[in-house]
C-alpha cells in the first residue's frame, strides 16, 4: 500500500506571489532551490525556522501551510493534555488550577478549530 505523503501547501503559495524555488530559497536563507524543492515534494520536513520564515512572508499560520503535520502535531499533543487532565482533576492547589485553566484554554482552541474546519 502506498503511503499519502502529508499535504503542504508551500509550493502553492510560492507560485501565488510568483516566486521561484531560487528566491524563495534566498528569503529564507538558502542558497540552493533544491531545499524548497525537497520540502514542496514532501521529501523533507519543514524545519520551524522555515515555518516561522513562512509566516514572516507569507502571514500563513503553520497549520494552514502545512495541515497534515499540524494536525498530527496537536493529536499528539491533545492526546497527552487529556492525560494529564484527568489525572489532575480533584487537586485543589492554585498551582493545579492554573495548569487546569491552561489545559480547558487549550481544549476550547482545538473544539473551535474543529468547528472552523468542518464549516
Amino acid at each position: 500500500m502506498k503511503t499519502r505523503k502529508p499535504l503542504n501547501y508551500l509550493r502553492s503559495y510560492r507560485l501565488r506571489w510568483g516566486l521561484s524555488q531560487g528566491e524563495l530559497a534566498h528569503l529564507l536563507g538558502w542558497k540552493r532551490a533544491e531545499v524548497v524543492s525537497r520540502i514542496e515534494q514532501k521529501q523533507r520536513p519543514p524545519t520551524l525556522r522555515l515555518v516561522i520564515a513562512c509566516f514572516v512572508l507569507f502571514g500563513a499560520p503553520a497549520a494552514e501551510l502545512f495541515p497534515d503535520i499540524s494536525a498530527s502535531i496537536e493529536a499528539d499533543v491533545m492526546t497527552r493534555l487529556w492525560e494529564m487532565y484527568e489525572k489532575i482533576q480533584g487537586d485543589p492547589s492554585r498551582k493545579t488550577r492554573k495548569k487546569i485553566e491552561l489545559f480547558e484554554a487549550a481544549i476550547a482552541r482545538a473544539e473551535q478549530r474543529k468547528h472552523t474546519n468542518r464549516s
